[in-house]
C-alpha cells in the first residue's frame, strides 16, 4: 500500500483526483526492486552471471510477443508502427513480436499519467522520464518499472559497447547511484537542426555582407526594412506555447533555462543574469526600431511561415526542413532565385569564435529511454529485444531501413538512399517515404546516425550548408542534461513551472516595452528569487556536481 500512496502522491499535482482514487497495482507492482535474477520468465533460462552475455537470434519461435508504450514521434504520420519495414524485419529476426501502444496525439501526457495510475502496464514503457510527473527513480520506487542495472549490465552487450565509446553517453545513461536504469537513445553527433538564417537573395540583392556581429544584424536588418520588408526578423510559438529569439542567447553566453557562468563556472538561472538582461535590451531596441515582427508571440507556424515566404520578414532562427525546405519549395515558384543562406551564430566583436549553447542541456540527444515494467513476465527477453536495436544491424534498421529498398551501400562503405526514397515516384518528400521502411527523424531504443539523419533533413544543398555552418562554433559552454534527485523532483518541478510561466511574461513586456528594463529589473529578479529560486538552484548544482562524479 505504501507504494501506492507514493503514485498517488507525485501524480497528484498531474492529474485529477478522481483517476487516482483507482489507481491499482499491476502484477509486479511489489516488484520494484527485482532483478534479473528473479524475474526472468519461463522462456529464458539464463541467470545473470555479471558478465554481458551475447544473444543468439532468433530470442523465440514467434510465440512471444513484448508490448512497448511510446509517443508517436511522428504525429500520426505512420498509422501503425508494425507497418515499418525495419519493426518487420527485426521481429523476423528476433522470432519476437512487437506491439506499438501509443496515446492519442496531443494527449500524450495525461494518457500516459492515466496509463500508470491504472497499474496496467505493457512490458516496456519508452519514454522522456525526465519531462513526466516521475522520473525514473521515482517509477522504479513506485512499483511500476524494474530497475534495470543488471538486466543491463548482462543482456545488454550492445547497449554497453555503445556508453563504453563515448564518455558523455555513459554519464547521460548513468543514475547518481552509478546503475544503468534504463537504455537511452543517443545521436552520434550535436542535434543541431536550426539556427540563424536570412535571405541570401535579398543580401545580394541590396549589396550586403553576411552578418556575424550583432552590430552587422543590426544594419542588414535596417536595410531590409528600408527596402519594404515589413518586419525582417520574426520568430514563433514552440510545441509547448513558449516563444524565445534563439539566434542572440548564446551570443550573451545566456539561455532561457540553466546555464554555466561564463566567469566561474556555476550553474546559474539565466534569465536572471546581467547577460540575459543585455540580451532582452537588443531585442527591445531592435522590437523599438520595428525590425522585430510585432504579432512574435502570437506566431503559430503557419503565420510565421507565410511571412517569411511573402517577404514580410526575412530572417529568422529557422529549422532546416520545417522552414528553409518547405518556405523556399513554395516560394521559389513566383521567385526562382529566393533563397535562404545558414548564417554563423552572431557574436558581440568581430572576430570572435560563434558560440552555441543548446537551451535543454546537453550535446547529444537523448530525448527517450526504454524501460522494462514489473508487469514484464520476461524482463531478460524484453532487454534481448531493446539491445538488439543498439547492435550496428538493428541501428542500421531504423536508421536506413531495408538495403537495396530503401538505400544502398557505397564501396567505401557509406550509405544512401535509393531514389524510391529521395524521389520518390508518388510524390512524397523523402521524410514520408522512408517511413515505409526506417524512422532515421525519431528515435527508438538506438543511436540516431548523423549520416542518416543530414541525408532525410537536407534535401537542398543550402540545408547542408546551413547545417554545417551552425555547428561551426564553440560547444564547450554546454551543460550536460541533469536530472534532479528523486526527493526533490516534485518540489523542484512546481518551483519551474511557476517560474518559467513569469519568465515567458516578462519575456514578451521587456521586449515590446511593456516593461522596462531599468526600472523593472530589480522587481523581476526579487519576484523570481522570492519564488523559490535559490531552492531550485540548490536541487540543480547538487544533480551538476552528481552528474561531474559519475
Amino acid at each position: 500500500m505504501k507504494r501506492k500512496q507514493f503514485l498517488s502522491l507525485a501524480l497528484a499535482g498531474a492529474m485529477a483526483a478522481s483517476c487516482l482514487a483507482g489507481c491499482g497495482g499491476s502484477a509486479g507492482s511489489e516488484a520494484g526492486s527485482q532483478t534479473a535474477d528473479s524475474t526472468a520468465g519461463a522462456a529464458t533460462t539464463e541467470t545473470a552471471t555479471g558478465e554481458p552475455v551475447q544473444a543468439s537470434y532468433p530470442l523465440a519461435d514467434g510465440d512471444k510477443t513484448i508490448t512497448v508504450y511510446m509517443k508517436d514521434a511522428t504525429s500520426g504520420a505512420v498509422s501503425d508502427w508494425n507497418n515499418i519495414k525495419a519493426f518487420q524485419a527485426a521481429e523476423e529476426k528476433l522470432g519476437v513480436n512487437i506491439e506499438f501502444i501509443m496515446p492519442a496525439v496531443g494527449s500524450e501526457s495525461d494518457q500516459f499519467n492515466l496509463m500508470i495510475a491504472s497499474g496496467e502496464y505493457p512490458d516496456v514503457i519508452l519514454w522522456d522520464f525526465r519531462s513526466s510527473a516521475m522520473n525514473l527513480e521515482q517509477l522504479v520506487d513506485a512499483g511500476v518499472l524494474l530497475n534495470m542495472d543488471e538486466l543491463i549490465r548482462t543482456y545488454a552487450p550492445n547497449y554497453l559497447k555503445v556508453l563504453e565509446g563515448n564518455e558523455t553517453f555513459r554519464k547521460e545513461g548513468t543514475a547518481d547511484s552509478g546503475e544503468y536504469m534504463a537504455l537511452y537513445s543517443f545521436s552520434d553527433r550535436a542535434p543541431v537542426s536550426s539556427g540563424p538564417a536570412i535571405r541570401a537573395d535579398l543580401l545580394k540583392e541590396y549589396g550586403l555582407e553576411m552578418p556575424a556581429t550583432v552590430d552587422d544584424w543590426t544594419n542588414v536588418l535596417t536595410v531590409m526594412k528600408e527596402n519594404g520588408h515589413a518586419y525582417p526578423l520574426t520568430t514563433g510559438q514552440n510545441r509547448d506555447g513558449s516563444v524565445w529569439f534563439e539566434l542572440l542567447l548564446s551570443t550573451y553566453d545566456t539561455s532561457n533555462s540553466w546555464c554555466l557562468d561564463p566567469a566561474t563556472g556555476e550553474v546559474v538561472y539565466g534569465p536572471v543574469t546581467e547577460n540575459f538582461r543585455s540580451y532582452l535590451r537588443q531585442l527591445n531596441d531592435w522590437y523599438n526600431a520595428g525590425l522585430i515582427d510585432p504579432e512574435f508571440m502570437a506566431n503559430d507556424g503557419t503565420a510565421m511561415n507565410a511571412k517569411l515566404t511573402d517577404g514580410r520578414s526575412v530572417a529568422g532562427n529557422l529549422m532546416l526542413s520545417y522552414h528553409i525546405a518547405n518556405i523556399t519549395n513554395a516560394a521559389r515558384e513566383p521567385n526562382p532565385n529566393f533563397e535562404f543562406v545558414g548564417c554563423p551564430w552572431p557574436v558581440l566583436e568581430e572576430g570572435e569564435e560563434p558560440k552555441l549553447i543548446f537551451i535543454n542541456g546537453g550535446q547529444y540527444y537523448s530525448g527517450s529511454q526504454a524501460a522494462v515494467t514489473t508487469a514484464c513476465e520476461d524482463p531478460v527477453l524484453a532487454t534481448q529485444v531493446l539491445d538488439y536495436f543498439y547492435s550496428e544491424e538493428g541501428n542500421d534498421l531504423l536508421c536506413w531501413g531495408i538495403e537495396g529498398e530503401s538505400y544502398t551501400v557505397n564501396d567505401d562503405g557509406t550509405k544512401q538512399y535509393t531514389d524510391n526514397i529521395m524521389n520518390n515516384p508518388d510524390g512524397k518528400t523523402p521524410q514520408e517515404a522512408i517511413l515505409e521502411y526506417a524512422i532515421p527523424l525519431y528515435n527508438f531504443s538506438d543511436v540516431i546516425l548523423n549520416d542518416s539523419y543530414v541525408q532525410m533533413a537536407t534535401t537542398l544543398p543550402e540545408q547542408a550548408a546551413a547545417r554545417d555552418t551552425w555547428l561551426d562554433a564553440d560547444l564547450s559552454r554546454n551543460m550536460p542534461k541533469l536530472t534532479v534527485a528523486s526527493e526533490n523532483q516534485n518540489d523542484y518541478s512546481m518551483i519551474m513551472n511557476d517560474i518559467t510561466t513569469y519568465v515567458q511574461e516578462m519575456y514578451i513586456q521587456f521586449i515590446t516595452g511593456q516593461a522596462d528594463l531599468d526600472a523593472d529589473w530589480e522587481n523581476y529578479v526579487n519576484t523570481v528569487n522570492g519564488m523559490g529560486l535559490e531552492t531550485a538552484l540548490g536541487y540543480e548544482r547538487e544533480a551538476y556536481e552528481l552528474y561531474q562524479a559519475r
